[in-house]
């Protein structure tokens, strides 16, 4: 068993399966740990300073690349924490013979039997599975081995290791919803369906490689299979990003904006590209600037947007460039 601290940036507001994503960024060399700082910038004569944090994220990944710690702040100010504990093969079978999750719904050993998590347990004995298991993190809560999970997460896996289901539960093991994962042959991702308790599709993305044109499509759809978001990833001979372009749709599927980016040799973003629904002209031009650490890895991003108007880019010296940085703990 081992225990992981996590939070999720996006927690606030997304749908339990949003939050089950374990994986670090991949970084080289690797990464103990990443700090994000998203600056309040100043502006000091005509020159924009970085100015103070208003909102930090934390990050420590162990040597496999899988997150043990995240934590998120509002200045310095606590938003969320949790931590999680993964039961693989042996110990998640465990996990269910101690709740006797082998017996028939009619057996009265307890309340807990009636779960949607023992069902789970009986359906799959005999399967590769294991669980992870949510706990509130937050120094208010206590001592972590005092609390009961928030939520416990049951994963399926295929013959290649990969996860093909995971099923989310509440406290009282009641389930949330069922996210499901479809691979090609060569185990590349092409399809993730996440559903509510009531097996209602909540959403659908899909993703599609043209080996010909060298790019990647990924399209989001929503509880209808309405068309919410399409991107394309256009890459270069060897395999670095050269463009990325994402198009957002309303709910009768019309185009409502189109972002273009267009990044360096590193595939790091250079140029964006902020259109109106299908306008022949952007609206927008954000520039990147970047400061770099010793092993290549960037440190600082500076945003700075200019406004086009008739084929003229004027920059807009009122608004604020974006400022983000990282700080690294390598391996």
């Amino acid at each position: 068993m081992r225990t992981v601290i996590f939070l999720t940036i996006l927690a606030l507001g997304l749908p339990a399966a949003a939050q089950t994503e374990l994986k670090c960024p991949e970084l080289k060399p690797r990464t103990r740990a990443l700090k994000v700082l998203r600056m309040q910038p100043l502006k000091r004569g005509k020159a924009w300073l970085a100015g103070k944090p208003k909102a930090v994220n934390t990050l420590a990944c162990d040597l496999y690349g899988m997150k043990t710690e995240e934590a998120e702040y509002d200045g310095k100010n606590l938003v969320l924490k949790h931590s999680f504990t993964y039961l693989e093969k042996d110990e998640a079978r465990a996990f269910c013979e101690k709740r006797k999750s082998a017996e028939k719904l009619t057996t009265t050993f307890s309340g807990e039997a009636q779960s949607s998590a023992d069902e789970f347990c009986r359906r799959n004995k005999k399967k590769d599975f294991g669980i992870v298991r949510v706990f509130d993190a937050s120094p208010s809560q206590g001592r972590e081995s005092a609390r009961r999970p928030v939520r416990q997460i049951f994963r399926l896996y295929t013959k290649a290791g990969f996860t093909a289901e995971e099923h989310a539960f509440d406290p009282l093991l009641n389930l949330e919803s069922v996210t499901l994962r479809v691979y090609d042959k060569k185990n590349n991702l092409t399809e993730t369906t996440v559903n509510d308790f009531d097996g209602r599709q909540m959403s659908r993305d899909t993703w599609a490689w043209n080996k010909a044109a060298a790019s990647r499509t990924h399209t989001v759809y929503g509880g209808s299979n309405e068309l919410r978001k399409r991107t394309v990833y256009e890459l270069r001979e060897d395999g670095t990003l050269r463009r990325e372009v994402s198009t957002t749709y309303d709910s009768g599927e019309q185009p409502m904006t189109r972002v273009e980016i267009y990044c360096d040799a590193k595939g790091r973003p250079e140029k964006e590209l902020v259109y109106d629904a299908d306008a022949a002209e952007p609206k927008y031009e954000y520039a990147y600037a970047y400061k770099y650490d010793a092993k290549g890895n960037w440190t600082e991003e500076r945003k700075s947007r200019s406004i086009v108007y008739n084929g003229n880019r004027l920059p807009d010296t009122q608004s604020a460039p974006e400022i983000t940085k990282r700080e690294f703990l390598y391996y």
